[in-house]
């Protein structure tokens, strides 16, 4: 890799862990393309990135930002994983990888600035979506008035029925 390459490689890492909230360390060998490819998908989708790059230019690109506490963790093959929104989504789609394939491991995760250990990581991973648990908060906010309305109407039937 020529300089001007590495440069600029660096200022790419250093803009996604600049605007980053969360990013998991991963090592991997062995990986299959189709595997990698179908794990780049799965990233996409839950709106987050994901770079293999050289360990030298990760540790200068982490310098001064909230991930450089990762550095120690960047040895031997190494690829990043990083969101700047939903932890859930990119903790759940590093997991589904992780179970899938054995030659990948878990290195250092930081969750919305937080170090998190790797059964950390697994119980966020095994969080309902972002969009279940707002459901299921409209699904509980919305039952005691349902209640209400079906008590209404039994109360407006017995009147009816009395008159």
């Amino acid at each position: 890799m020529e300089r001007e390459q590495k440069h600029q490689e660096v200022a790419l890492l250093k803009g996604t862990f600049s605007s980053a909230k969360s990013a998991v360390v991963l090592g991997f060998k062995g990986l299959t393309v189709v595997k990698d490819t179908a794990f780049r998908k799965s990233i996409r989708e839950g709106k987050a990135q994901y770079r293999v790059s050289k360990n030298t230019l990760l540790r200068l690109a982490v310098k001064e930002t909230a991930f450089e506490v990762l550095t120690s963790h960047f040895k031997g093959s190494t690829a990043v994983a990083t969101s700047e929104g939903d932890i859930v989504a990119l903790a759940k789609a590093v997991h589904t990888f992780l179970k899938d394939n054995p030659a990948a491991s878990f290195k250092g995760a930081i969750l919305d600035g937080k170090a998190v250990s790797v059964q950390e990581f697994q119980a966020i991973a095994e969080l309902p979506s972002r969009d279940v648990l707002i459901g299921k908060l409209l699904y509980l906010m919305q039952y005691p008035i349902s209640g209400l309305a079906i008590a209404l109407d039994q109360i407006r039937q017995q009147k009816e029925g009395a008159a």
